[in-house]
């Protein structure tokens, strides 16, 4: 990738006072997610928002921890699980009957249930792109985290918010994430979850380090360390975190009986959780949910450190940005515009809503 333009100190000050007025930190009332995210036109954009130095985002991982009492624990969490979940499933077999179709998957389900702690791999460093010229709005990336990742259904926490922001505005505050209808071509479409910041105040705020950062950049809570301050949530520049105020309610028949420690076991109540790029997945060679099920295309991952890496050859050839550049996190959930608009423009051909 070339290397970004030298402008002169009074021009680069000009950009950076634009960049501190468009992308001030918007309030975070109630879980809402209001972004400081500019949606303007690629060559727009590019004056306002600091552009990612590829050199910045490679180098050597950190080395991992003993797994060995991680290990110990999500065998201990394996049996606590499988009990929650055969509670959950007896209820629900008797009032569906033994034979009924959704008792007999309950406890197969329960039956199946692990619990990993499988440890980062060395010299890794996951990242995720999303082209926003190609994501339509569907939230199906949201429904498929709250399904793999065994989120609550009754209290509507989600780890993804997509909001809708017109294209050629400027205005950064009253972003709508509970639009009905999606694409529309005078608008964008920016879902956000977890960051995974490489300088995350989260991290520096907990006081039980019951958050911290992976060597393979993926930013964990352990649950059973979390004592539910919140100190993550007022620090979180991206209004990613949540608190849940009971204990989850997954169906038994509903459980995604693949788990990880650090990840989606089913949480106790009154602490944080968030996206943890479905780390169940992830350190088994997968990708996240959301990018497996997005019906364009619009979401990559992968590691930073390898050069055939989705993520890498997207921001090598695209660039990339961050959202709140001014908030020193070093995010490493990167936005872009690659070469196709969904919708397109008027005149290309296609596009249109779905309903």
């Amino acid at each position: 990738m070339a290397p970004p333009e030298r402008r002169e100190p009074q021009a680069e000050a000009r950009v950076d006072e634009t960049r501190r007025n468009l992308l001030k930190a918007a309030a975070v009332a109630g879980g809402a997610s209001l972004i400081s995210f500019v949606a303007l036109d690629k060559q727009k954009l590019r004056a306002v928002l600091k552009p990612v130095d590829l050199g910045d985002l490679v180098g050597e991982a950190e080395a991992a921890e003993s797994p060995s009492e991680l290990e110990r624990r999500a065998q201990q969490k394996t049996i606590e699980m499988r009990k929650l979940c055969m509670a959950e499933a007896d209820e629900l077999c008797r009032r569906e009957g033994e034979n009924s179709p959704a008792c007999k998957e309950a406890r197969r389900r329960c039956s199946m249930i692990k619990v990993k702690a499988t440890p980062p791999k060395p010299g890794v460093r996951f990242a995720m792109a999303l082209d926003v010229n190609k994501c339509i709005g569907c939230r199906r990336c949201a429904y498929a985290c709250v399904m793999e990742n065994n989120t609550d259904r009754l209290m509507h926490i989600e780890w993804i918010k997509v909001v809708s922001v017109r294209r050629e505005e400027l205005e950064i505050l009253n972003t709508d994430w509970q639009y009905k209808d999606a694409p529309k071509k005078d608008m964008v479409y920016i879902p956000m979850a977890c960051m995974h910041c490489e300088d995350p105040p989260c991290v520096m705020v907990c006081p039980v380090v019951a958050t911290f950062k992976e060597p393979d950049g993926i930013v964990v809570v352990d649950y059973d360390r979390c004592i539910g301050c919140r100190y993550c949530m007022t620090a979180c520049p991206y209004g990613a975190r949540h608190f849940n105020w009971r204990r989850p309610y997954v169906p038994p028949d509903e459980i995604n009986p693949n788990m990880h420690i650090l990840g989606n076991v089913i949480r106790q109540p009154h602490v944080m959780e968030k996206c943890t790029w479905c780390i169940q997945r992830t350190r088994d060679g997968g990708v996240p949910a959301c990018v497996e099920v997005c019906p364009v295309g619009a979401r990559v991952f992968g590691d930073l450190n390898d050069p055939e890496s989705p993520v890498r050859r997207v921001i090598e050839e695209y660039g990339a940005f961050v959202l709140k550049p001014e908030a020193g996190t070093r995010p490493r959930f990167f936005y872009f515009f690659g070469p196709a608009r969904t919708p397109p423009k008027e005149g290309e051909g296609g596009g249109g809503s779905t309903q």
